[in-house]
Parts: C-alpha cells; structure tokens; sequence
C-alpha cells in the first residue's frame, strides 16, 4: 500500500503544477479568515474543488467562459461568469455570512433523523477537522474533545474502549454499553459487543454522539448511549485524495481514496494501511482498511445506499504490567505476554444497505440491513482461541407527518430483527502454539425489538418527544465438549420522554428522562458462578445549547443516573468472572465550547466532572467506581497565518483515579500535551507534530479488578510525526 501511495503522489504532483487552472482563495467578508470546506464548482464543465484549511481552491478548466458557483452553510452562495482573462491567476472570493439556526444541523444518529433545535437530550456532532494535529488514527484522536466520553486506547493494537457516562468502563475487550454505527448501519454486534477497530478515522467526515441512555431507539446495548461514524460525503463531481504519514515508534499511516458524484449517483471507496513497531516490547503489527459507499437516487421519492467494509488486523500483545514495573520500564511487556507469544489475528467484514421510499405528502418507509462475517484464526493469550461469526439483520421503519389540534406531529413505528451465530475453539498455549483443545462452543444470540417514537411540536420554539422500546434476547450456548450448555432469554420495556424549548435565537434549552437496559453477554453468562441479571439504568438529565453568529457553540448538560445490576468483571488467575452490583449511581457535570471568534483563532474546549459510586454493594458500598477519572479537561488551540500557516497544540488533563472495586489501587492524574505546524498550499497540506511533549507517563487501557494487580497498559512517550495530504 505504501508503495502505491509514494507512486500516485509522484504522478499528482506535476500534474498539479503543470494544469491550466482557475485557482483561488474563500474568505469571509466580516472577519477576513479563510472559509474552509466551500464547494466551489464550475457549472458547464462539471468540476469542482473543496477550499482547504487555508480557504484556497484549484480547478482544471478545459473552457471558458463558465460560471462560477461558491457555496458553504451558513453563507450566501457566490457567483461569478469567469473567461480565459482569470485562468491562471488566483482569484479572491467574498462571501457573505447568512445566519443559520440549529434546523440546519440534522442528527441522522437519532430515530427518526431530527434537526438539531429539536433534539431532547445531549448530543455532540463533530467533523473531521477535530483531529487537527493528531495522528488522526486513535480514537482518543476523535473523541477527546467531547465531555462524557472516555476513551481507554490500547494504541499496540488499534482496540479502545469507549465510554460515556461510565457505561462499559469495566469491560476488558472492546465496546460494550455503546451502540455503534458507520453511517446509520450497526456496527455493534447483538450481543451487546463493538469491535471498534473496524473503523477507519482517517477517512471520517462527520461524527454523531449521543449521550445518555438511547435503549428507547435502539434496544440493549446502549445503555451509555450511541456514536455515529459518517464517511463518503464528499460529493464533488470528482476527488482523489492521498495521504501518508510517519513518526515515532515505527509508525505508519498510508491511505488513498476516491470520490464523485453525479446528478443521481454518488461513490466513495478508500484504502489504507497502517503499521508500527510499538512503544513497547512485543507490540507491533499492521491493519488494513478497505471501505465503499455508493448511494443512488432514482427519482425525487426515493433513494438507495449500499457501504461495505473490510479490514484485517494483526498485532502482537504485549499485556498488562503491575505499578512496580509500570514506574520501573513502562517499555516492558508482561511476562504471561514473553512465555505464551500473545497475539492476535483477526478480520471483519460488513455490507450494509438502506432504502427509504417516499409513498405520499405525509408518509415514508425506511429499510436497512446488513450482513457481516467476522474471524479470529490465531489469538493466543493465556489460552490459544480461534473463532468464527456470521452475524445479520434488519430494520424496518414508518414515519407520519400530520397534525393533531392544527400542532405537527411526526410518528414514527419500527421493528428490528438481528442474530449472530457461531463457534470458539479454545486450545492450551503451549508458546504460543496450539496445544490439546480445551473448549468448543456454539453460540447464537437473537435480537428482536419494536420501537415508537412521536415528535410533537407543541409550539414552533417547544418540542415534546416520546419513545419506547420492547425487546426480546435470547441466547443459545452449547458446551461441544462438556455440559455447560445452556439457553437463556431476557425481556425489557425502555420509555423516554423529553423536550427542546428555544427560548431566543441560537439557544436551546432540553431536558429528558429515559431508561436504559443492556443483557449479560454470552462471554459473560458462561463466566459467572450464578445467573447475572440485566443492567438497568434510570436517566435524568437538563441542560442548554447555545450558537452565537457562527463564531462560539456551548454546551451544558447536568444528569443523575441510577444503575440496577451493573456488571462488574474480576479476575481469577487468568480467567475473568462477572458478578452483579446492587446499585450504582452515576452524577456528572459537562460543558464544552468551541469558538472561533478571535480572528483566525480556533478553540475548543471539554470539561467532565464524573462522581460515580457504589450505592448498595455487599463489599464496596460508598466506594468510587473505577476507571473514570472524577475530574477530566481537555482543550485545544489553533491559529493559522496567513499565507498558508498554522500552528496549535492540544492539551488534555486526566484527574487521578481507582483501578479497583476496593479503591486501594489508584492511577495518579497525569497531563499529554501535543504541538503542531503545517502548511497548506493549493492541494498539499504538510503537518508535522509531537504527541505527549513532555513525555509523561501513564496507561492508555487499564483492566480494572485485575487479581494480579496487572492494571497498566503504558500509552506511548513523547513521539513525533510527519504527514502529507494531496487533494486533487
């Protein structure tokens, strides 16, 4: 892959330089800065450009005279009839800024898709541009700059875990508590399991996330909440981008993708390939990432979108270090990790699809599904584990717009279906080799849901939203060797209820309460001493939103969260058990703002407040929750100088906190600091930067209640890194 990067960069590059082009720069006509991300097409010819960081543009042109179009929310859209007089020499465009309210932002994450003035609970909507001066890889890279969220990545390995408002903290492998998405198409498995590394950064355009319990849309599962991964909206007539990037620690990223569109198709497909040495001892590997997207409307009443992905990983583990060793060599891998060669090897596929057809004024039906297929041939650990997993489902949905005493309603009645079916075959680790067959199991988890959902505009500033959710597990284990089968089933009705009041221009103010509900796993029944019950979480939350001139976007969001039966994992030996706690109850704080109001300066700021704790436990009542910090901010800052400049840095401080139920481990607080420089000219953008500046030291990933005190997987020291992106 990074071959074919270098070489299609080489043959980018003269032909760039040498086209005859209409070339330029986007300003805004009030502040002077550069507009980044205005569409500037040429109508007759049928190509266009994207204005870069710097507000500049290139077109090829092949005649003249053409007509000109510049366009960007939240902008008066541009015209101009340009001739042979303007090729070649750069040209300065005004626009004018339009004022856009919150109806323009649309969250496709929530069910129905709602306009943001309307959304009743706390939900974030970022792009691309927030992984500014990061390696644009890691998910902490991503969700840093969200308040709620915690982001534990283990970076040897592309996994993370992702929490929001505590949910899944405790998990050792992968997402759980979250539901998933690539574009609108489940990506969480219906057990309950994410397996986040199937997701692509480096192409990501938009990112949605909703916190607070969202089972009333989407069922178990999402007792934290939901994230969005939105790719593929470039819709330009035509676009080629390639990327490379290369630091510290043998890092490597390399990507290609390709993009256009027409007036009744779009397409988008990418590439790309990422290799490192590792940090630490025994943490090495590579991923691949192959994604498509191809969406078609055939005709102004219905529309048609297909994605597929694959991606394969292949890292070795290095395992987790007690603190004695976690201050004496950070750099170190675990012992088990050294005798029993710990590895994994694993591949994901998905193809997804999604048809919405119009059938009058006031009525639409909406259908998606996906099939999936995932594997992991040679993962050996403190036992050597090959599995295989097919997994499908469907969704389908009405929606009705009408009135009820001459005030608008939207309903919206749908019912889901998914399953996942197939085996694990566990073998003794005899030095990382496959020894005698311990365990062989079959498994199968269905998942079947009804849901309702009303959008009542009571007034044009107040919305009040009611949901509802049943669903239906049932699990199926089969113990090929031994007697551990067993079958088993769990039921649950999720309500919500909350509303949206626009008391002036640019502020929302919203407030909700809703349940939550998240089964055991499979993985998790099988490895407890006694049936475990589902968690159950009760939710209420208040809090405001406000825009101002499209310069500064607060937010404010202040909840309480009661969790029955929260899973709690712990260790014996090697093996990992679950129990359940009584009661748990989760308080929190958060705020953010991001802000471009000085001139040519952009802030973002995220700040958590996280109190946590056991309310009725056997052993640990009072205690804090572990793995969440109580304290957590994070914020960045760029400044870009004219000519094509730009400078920032990103700062995040994590509070001190417990790695263990009993609270007698804690993790001391710690601060990363990064620094970054680049310049964009025309289509080329440079960027170097360096992550954790002062080197500090600290764990990325850290398993909670391990019975070794093994806590700490160390996160990288101080790096630097080099990228180069070609827009064409």
């Amino acid at each position: 892959m990074k071959y074919v990067v270098v070489i299609c960069t080489l043959v980018l590059f003269p032909f760039l330089l040498n086209s005859q082009t209409l070339s330029g720069r986007v300003v805004d006509t009030e502040t002077n800065q550069p507009v980044y991300g205005a569409n500037v097409f040429l109508v007759n010819a049928g190509t266009g450009d994207v204005t870069n960081r710097d507000g500049s543009f290139s077109i090829r042109v092949s005649h003249t005279p053409d007509t000109l179009r510049v366009s960007y929310v939240g902008y008066r859209t541009y015209t101009q009839v340009v001739d042979g007089t303007a090729i070649d020499d750069r040209i300065t465009i005004l626009l004018t800024p339009e004022p856009v309210q919150f109806e323009d932002i649309v969250v496709t994450s929530l069910r129905p898709e709602q306009q943001m003035r309307h959304v009743a609970t706390s939900v974030d909507v970022l792009d691309a541009e927030v992984m500014q001066g990061t390696r644009t890889h890691y998910m902490d890279d991503a969700l840093q700059y969200i308040p709620g969220v915690h982001v534990h990545s283990r970076h040897n390995q592309d996994e993370a875990r992702i929490s929001i408002r505590g949910s899944g903290v405790r998990t050792n492998w992968g997402v759980r508590g979250i539901n998933v998405l690539i574009n609108g198409i489940p990506l969480t498995d219906p057990d309950g399991l994410t397996d986040i590394d199937a997701v692509d950064l480096g192409i990501v355009d938009r990112i949605e996330v909703l916190r607070g319990p969202a089972s009333s849309l989407y069922g178990s599962g999402a007792v934290g909440g939901a994230v969005n991964f939105i790719f593929g909206e470039r819709y330009q007539p035509f676009g080629l981008n390639v990327s490379s990037a290369a630091g510290s620690y043998g890092f490597q990223r390399h990507g290609i993708s390709l993009h256009g569109a027409r007036d009744s198709y779009a397409y988008f497909l990418s590439a790309s390939y990422h290799t490192k040495e590792g940090y630490r001892d025994r943490s090495g590997g590579n991923s691949q990432r192959v994604f498509g997207r191809f969406t078609f409307t055939p005709d102004d009443r219905s529309d048609v979108e297909l994605i597929a992905f694959w991606r394969a990983i292949d890292f070795e583990l290095p395992g987790s270090l007690t603190q004695e060793a976690f201050d004496e060599n950070p750099r170190t891998a675990s012992e088990g990790s050294i005798n029993g060669q710990w590895h994994k090897d694993k591949t994901r596929s998905r193809l997804g699809f999604r048809y919405r057809r119009d059938l009058g004024e006031h009525f639409d039906i909406k259908v998606s599904g996906f099939y999936g297929e995932h594997a992991t041939p040679y993962h050996p650990i403190f036992m050597v584990l090959e599995e295989d997993f097919r997994t499908s489902g469907i969704d389908g949905r009405m929606e009705f717009d009408h009135t009820i005493a001459e005030r608008s309603n939207r309903l919206i009645v749908g019912a889901e279906r998914q399953y996942i079916t197939g085996g694990a075959r566990y073998y003794v680790n005899e030095q990382g080799q496959r020894g005698e067959l311990g365990r062989n199991e079959q498994i199968g988890v269905g998942k079947t849901g009804v849901y309702l959902q009303d959008e009542f505009f009571i007034h044009p500033r107040l919305t009040l939203t009611l949901g509802g959710r049943y669903d239906h597990l049932s699990y199926d284990f089969s113990d090929l060797i031994g007697d551990d089968s067993f079958t088993d089933s769990f039921d649950r009705f999720t309500p919500s209820v909350g509303f949206a009041y626009e008391p002036a221009s640019g502020v929302i103010v919203h407030a909700n309460f809703s349940e939550g509900f998240e089964p055991p796993a499979i993985t998790e029944l099988r490895g407890a001493d006694f049936r475990l019950e589902p968690i159950r979480s009760q939710n209420i939350e208040a809090g405001i939103r406000t825009s101002f001139a499209q310069h500064t976007e607060t937010a404010f969001s202040v909840y309480t969260m009661n969790i029955d039966n929260d899973i709690i994992p712990y260790t014996v030996g090697f093996q990992t058990r679950y129990r359940n706690a009584e009661q748990t109850r989760h308080n929190g704080f958060e705020a953010s703002l991001r802000s471009n109001i000085i001139r040519n300066v952009q802030t973002k700021v995220a700040y958590t407040y996280s109190n946590f704790r056991f309310v009725a436990d056997e052993d640990h009542d009072g205690n804090r929750i572990p793995g969440i910090p109580k304290y957590r901010l994070a914020g960045g800052i760029r400044y870009e100088i004219p000519g094509g400049l730009f400078i920032g840095s990103n700062v995040v401080w994590n509070g001190s906190y417990y790695v263990n139920d009993a609270n007698t481990d804690v993790h001391d607080a710690y601060t990363l600091v990064s620094a970054f420089a680049g310049y964009t000219w025309r289509a080329i953008t440079l960027q170097l930067s360096v992550e954790n500046l002062f080197d500090e030291r600290y764990a990325s990933y850290v398993r909670t209640n391990e019975a070794r005190q093994r806590y700490y997987e160390p996160g990288d020291g101080r790096g630097g890194f080099f990228g180069i992106e070609v827009n064409y």
